[in-house]
């Protein structure tokens, strides 16, 4: 409720009911269809310029860069995976270099437990204490990651 009574609302100059922004259909009132375009609101202006596509991929893009900084990752580095999503967005499937540039690996920093329990190396299958690297990777052709440690002599 807290956040209806701080959203932009105005009154309908023909059926006087009160209307909220955003819930306007192209600019016209949702209640009698009467077009209220004499609004001079920024509010306006912003939702014409974002569209639901827009919408979508700003939706995507935070829970991924969320996902990494709940993970530890670096954010220059989640946002370097966000760019290489766009990339192959922008691109489409333009044939052997996309599939190419597509898989990502980044290093993520230990958490506590992590830090106490025996590892097991993704590349060797070795246990290791100490050292090592935590690897967040994943490919932006194919949905899911996968998280996997390195032992100290294969990570070098």
């Amino acid at each position: 409720m807290t956040s209806r009574t701080r959203a932009h609302h105005t009154i309908c100059p023909y059926c006087n009911e009160e209307v909220y922004l955003e819930e306007l259909i192209g600019g016209k009132c949702p209640l009698c269809g009467s077009p209220l375009e004499d609004l001079e609101d920024e509010c306006l202006e912003m939702d014409d310029a974002l569209e639901r596509s827009d919408l979508s991929w700003l939706i995507g893009h935070y829970f991924l860069f969320k996902k990494l900084d709940e993970l530890g990752a670096n954010p220059l580095q989640a946002m370097q995976i966000i760019e290489k999503f766009e990339e192959k967005r922008e691109d489409g499937n333009a044939g052997d270099n996309a599939a190419d540039n597509a898989a990502f690996e980044i290093e993520l920093p230990y958490t506590r437990r992590e830090r106490l329990l025996p590892r097991h190396c993704a590349d060797c299958g070795r246990l290791f204490f100490k050292g090592g690297k935590k690897i967040f990777a994943g490919d932006t052709n194919k949905p899911g990651y996968s998280v996997f440690f390195r032992c100290p002599t294969c990570s070098q």
